[in-house]
């Protein structure tokens, strides 16, 4: 019986799963970024050859051996004509079909084939899905044009209200402090402001534009502390909730699966989110999820004719667990 591969290409890694049409996994690797957005066709085509040469060294197979393969990213809906090379020069001779990352958090949350889902990572996007379709978007569209209450976009918040507070044209805040030394200011505060203003901009300037994210934590560590850190932190959350709000169509009894490296790893805000979701007539459960892999999983099995019911979700969630705590 031939072998499915399925590749959850994220923003942060790309992980790459070897498995069989009942979702026992055998063979489990992680490489770098994948967002074509971000890093470029190239190198998500390299990435998944990487994590899938691994992977099948793991689960003791040949790239010959895959009859099925599924790759779940941003982008995928607007053609990326490329990203199937890296499997092809690997040897996988299997059509590579392209899914949506929204898409996999949803069905990594649930079996049902209808709900929606709300991710906030490097970017920020909202989905409905009806009969395993997506019929509905909001947002998603990028540092420039959205991704409001993603880790962009809370970062850039952090940026510019740390330069507004060295400038004098905003509050101090505590961010200052922290934000500094993390993006390689040196110098003493009490110096010259433009001799630390000129350093931040020339160290964040060099940073490619979706990596400043990384300066998303400093807002939610210092939000119990710090006026300014708890506004971003709040807006953050208004802005998340009002992108499942604006969702056409959305059925709110239904399931919503919310996930992402923001959403899935700061508590606080995955509640004040679903406070606010509940506040305006969400009654359906909110299921967290730190990725997308299993639904990637699922996606896969459902395109090559495989029923995935509930039995079958929970076997691959089992599966996909322990192979992950030995790697």
């Amino acid at each position: 019986m031939s072998l499915f591969l399925t590749v959850d290409a994220g923003g942060t890694s790309t992980r790459a799963l070897v498995h069989d049409a009942e979702g026992t996994c055998s063979g489990y690797a992680v490489a770098g970024g994948g967002n074509p957005t971000a890093s470029g066709v190239e190198s998500v085509a390299n990435a998944m050859r990487s994590a899938a040469t691994e992977a099948l060294g793991q689960a003791g197979a040949g790239p010959g051996e895959i009859g099925h393969a599924l790759a779940a990213m941003a982008g995928s809906a607007v053609g990326l004509t490329g990203v199937e090379r890296g499997l092809q020069q690997l040897g996988v001779g299997a059509t590579l079909h392209l899914g949506s990352d929204l898409e996999a958090m949803f069905f990594a949350g649930t079996a049902q084939l209808s709900g929606a889902a709300l991710v906030s990572g490097t970017g920020a996007a909202a989905i409905v899905v009806h009969d395993g379709v997506t019929t509905a978007r909001g947002d998603g569209r990028g540092w420039l044009l959205g991704d409001d209450g993603s880790g962009y976009w809370i970062a850039r918040r952090v940026v510019r209200a740390v330069t507004a507070d060295l400038d004098g044209r905003g509050p101090q805040t505590s961010l200052t402090d922290v934000l500094l030394p993390a993006a390689g200011v040196t110098g003493d505060r009490a110096a010259d402001k433009d001799v630390l203003l000129d350093q931040l901009v020339a160290n964040l300037y060099a940073i490619p534009t979706p990596g400043i994210a990384r300066f998303a934590p400093l807002a939610f560590d210092h939000a119990d502390i710090d006026d300014v850190a708890r506004s971003i932190v709040d807006d953050a959350g208004v802005c998340l909730a009002d992108t499942v709000t604006a969702l056409p169509s959305a059925d709110r009894d239904a399931p919503l699966v919310v996930g992402g490296s923001v959403l899935f790893h700061q508590e606080g805000l995955r509640t004040t989110v679903t406070g606010l979701l509940r506040e305006r007539g969400w009654g359906g459960p909110v299921l967290p999820m730190a990725d997308g892999t299993l639904g990637a999983v699922c996606m896969n099995l459902r395109s090559a004719g495989v029923t995935v019911d509930a039995e079958l979700h929970k076997h691959a969630r089992i599966s996909l667990a322990a192979i992950r705590s030995r790697s």
